[in-house]
């Protein structure tokens, strides 16, 4: 990022990694007090820009052509110029993986998956979502961006750029902290109501916390962000694309990939085979998110 001298006319320069932490700085800034509508727009809109940008400055180390959504018809005249089209974030991640060898946890993915979609919404037609959220999901994915930073981005980089973002991970890292105090409050407090339904807690997939009881009387909905759901069915198949991270393709509900199911009990299609419950976290609970039944894993 250079800053333009006394008598000269304004110009734009943020190479890749400043662009990307100034991204995140604006997201905290953002997130920071009691954020706005405009605020978690911004927000959301500026972490998925990150997102992109980091995540392909690492590619860039490895080689400019990987950034070309096809690196076979790669241009060094043209991607100096920035005149291309560059790979899409889950590409990005795939090679990430699959060329460099780095080992991106399902959990972060997962995450930018989800926000990707918030960002679409915003881009295309809207987006409601509890502030509360908005700010557990950037929370994680703050998270993860600077490990990402510093276990893969910094050891490449050199001179300015590499004190440049030194600097700036350190001083995000630091506000990032009241941010997890506002949301482990939170946790703290719903906690004990929780504790007595844990066989039937399970992960919310509109912020991530581990705080919606299905089969309650109540109406369905987040015992952190106080997100709503319409009915158990909806519900179970949000968690599953979502918490589970599945795509739905056709064919599978006669297959044993497809982990929801008709409920033995009530009938209802809400038997999810993979839940992960307050109860048995890292493991697959078969519940019913409609009637509570927990079927055996034999």
């Amino acid at each position: 990022m250079t800053e333009t001298r006394s008598g000269e006319s304004p110009h734009v320069e943020y190479p890749p990694v400043a662009n990307g932490m100034d991204y995140l700085d604006s997201v905290v800034d953002h997130l920071s007090g009691e954020p706005s509508p405009r605020d978690l727009k911004y927000a959301v809109l500026h972490l998925q820009a990150a997102v992109e940008v980091l995540l392909k400055a690492r590619l860039r180390q490895e080689h400019w052509s990987l950034v070309f959504r096809d690196p076979g018809r790669a241009d060094l005249s043209r991607f100096e110029a920035g005149d291309f089209e560059s790979c899409g974030t889950a590409e990005t991640i795939t090679r990430l993986r699959n060329i460099i060898g780095i080992n991106l946890p399902k959990g972060p993915v997962d995450e930018i998956n989800q926000l990707a979609k918030w960002r679409n919404a915003l881009q295309h037609y809207g987006l409601t979502a509890p502030a509360i959220a908005v700010e557990s999901r950037a929370a994680r994915i703050l998270d993860f961006l600077l490990l990402f930073i510093a276990e893969h981005l910094l050891p490449g980089l050199g001179g300015e750029d590499a004190m440049f973002a030194g600097e700036s991970e350190f001083n995000i890292r630091a506000r990032l902290t009241d941010m997890r105090s506002v949301i482990t409050a939170r946790m703290d407090r719903i906690r004990p109501l929780l504790a007595r339904d844990a066989e039937r807690t399970v992960q919310c997939p509109e912020c991530g916390q581990l705080a919606v009881v299905v089969a309650s009387q109540a109406p369905l909905h987040c015992r952190f962000c106080s997100e709503v759901f319409i009915s158990a069915v909806k519900f179970a198949d949000f968690y599953v694309g979502v918490a589970l991270g599945k795509e739905w393709e056709p064919g599978f509900e006669d297959q044993a990939a497809w982990p929801l199911r008709q409920c033995p009990q009530c009938g209802e299609a809400a038997m999810v085979l993979e839940a992960e419950t307050v109860a048995a976290p890292g493991t697959h609970t078969p519940l019913c998110f409609s009637c509570g039944t927990v079927m055996s894993g034999d």
